[in-house]
């Protein structure tokens, strides 16, 4: 990891790579996420302490390899999503932009879990939530078979239900932006169509999951949501 000169005010800042995986519409901005080949680990990108605007996301196109330079800050948010928030400047720069899901879910294949549960170290309750302050994951990925995805509407909401490795079933919300800015939209037959497209494809699934913040208008636990899926061909 590349450092900065020392300039008297960012002493600590430091450069890393992140190929964004997660990006998820929050109330009026967006939650961007990625790995990192240079830490190892996923990073969730907060400009400057906060989420991104549109204008910062059109910067990026869709999913990118980003340079990033990390500003160390104190303080912030409690776990589980403390594990992963990552305090940036805005002067990032794209690397090079993923056309391909297949190269995508390639170059992301580190950041995946055999199963869902143990994306998050075994803390999942219920198929569902994350107890607030868990010192674990909030992001994760797992691949299955695409027949494994199927989704469905409900109250007009996109959700999707997941048959995972290990056989446990989910249902949960989809915040990614990308599958909701064509799938929200789309005409009830064509979306019925495009499910058993995808059912009966022989296509893999590289399926991005995270914790969603503290739910405190109920119990303040972390509830579960799909981020994002790839499919591709091997």
């Amino acid at each position: 990891m590349s450092r900065f000169p020392k300039n008297g005010v960012d002493d600590d800042a430091y450069q890393i790579n992140v190929i964004t995986s997660d990006i998820t519409y929050m109330k009026d901005t967006y939650c961007v996420a990625g790995w990192s080949p240079s830490t190892g680990q996923m990073k969730r990108l907060m400009i400057n302490g906060n989420h991104w605007s549109d204008k910062d996301l059109k910067k990026i196109g869709k999913y990118a390899s980003l340079n990033v330079n990390v500003i160390p800050k104190e303080g912030g948010r409690n776990y589980p999503h403390k594990t992963e928030d990552t305090n940036i400047d805005d002067n990032f720069r794209v690397v090079r932009h993923y056309e391909k899901p297949e190269i995508l879910a390639k170059d992301l294949r580190s950041a995946t879990s055999g199963t869902i549960q143990k994306a998050f170290d075994g803390n999942l309750k219920e198929q569902s939530y994350v107890p607030f302050k868990t010192q674990c994951p909030s992001l994760g990925g797992v691949i299955l078979p695409a027949g494994n995805v199927r989704f469905f509407k409900k109250d007009g909401k996109l959700r999707v239900n997941l048959l995972d490795n290990d056989k446990t079933e989910y249902d949960v919300r989809v915040t990614c932006k990308y599958l909701r800015d064509v799938l929200d939209p789309m005409p009830t037959k064509e979306f019925e169509e495009f499910k058993v497209d995808m059912e009966n494809s022989d296509k893999k699934a590289h399926v991005r999951v995270g914790l969603a913040k503290p739910y405190v208008y109920k119990d303040s636990n972390c509830y579960l949501m799909c981020n994002g899926v790839f499919f591709y061909g091997e």
